[in-house]
């Protein structure tokens, strides 16, 4: 889909209230998965990005630099999930990432059963980050933003974003050489066990 979000823009802060329907239809997708990669709830990423849409709808006027639009919605869509979801400090059981993208083949072979697994581990290892390390791995691994579109959204410099990527990387190897160990111990101890 063409990126035409600076001509909806205008128009939208001209008066043509059709052009919100664009920006909505451009946007929905990734923002109902960023948030709900932020809080593993569909629920509330739904009620997070109505009402992320809502408020561009009446701030689209203060809005001064229409090409800018993906990093301030994105700002205003992040800094909601991260109030909603800590509003809800309910511990949620992670989701399964893969129910948006299901495949029409019912019978998966084992190397994608794996790949699978694997991810789970990683999204939950993701899950317990801090949450700036956390949105900052969601925006770059998860929704392709650059750095420095993560940067403008979190409102912080570039070098904070890639300090923030680097830590994050080494929680997340960390803790899944700790949970492959583990595994692999238990299942050490299952074989032995039925010697």
């Amino acid at each position: 889909m063409i990126d035409n979000s600076a001509e909806l823009v205008l128009k939208l802060q001209k008066g043509d209230k059709s052009s919100f329907e664009g920006l909505f239809d451009l946007y929905k997708d990734k923002a109902i998965r960023t948030a709900y990669l932020i809080t593993n709830n569909r629920a509330l990423a739904d009620d997070i990005v109505q009402e992320a849409f809502i408020l561009c709808y009446f701030k689209i006027a203060d809005l001064k630099d229409p090409t800018s639009f993906k990093t301030w919605f994105f700002r205003m869509l992040t800094r909601l999930a991260w109030k909603m979801s800590a509003k809800e400090k309910v511990s949620i059981p992670v989701d399964n990432i893969f129910e948006f993208a299901e495949t029409e083949d019912t019978h998966l072979v084992e190397g994608e059963i794996i790949d699978k697994e694997e991810s789970k581990i990683l999204m939950n290892a993701v899950e317990h980050l801090e949450i700036k390390k956390k949105i900052t791995v969601l925006l770059y691994y998860y929704n392709n933003f650059s750095i420095s579109e993560i940067a403008e959204i979190m409102g912080c410099f570039e070098g904070t974003v890639k300090s923030r990527l680097h830590a994050a990387r080494k929680i997340l190897r960390k803790n899944m050489e700790c949970d492959n160990t583990y595994r692999m111990e238990a299942k050490c101890s299952e074989i032995t066990g039925k010697i």
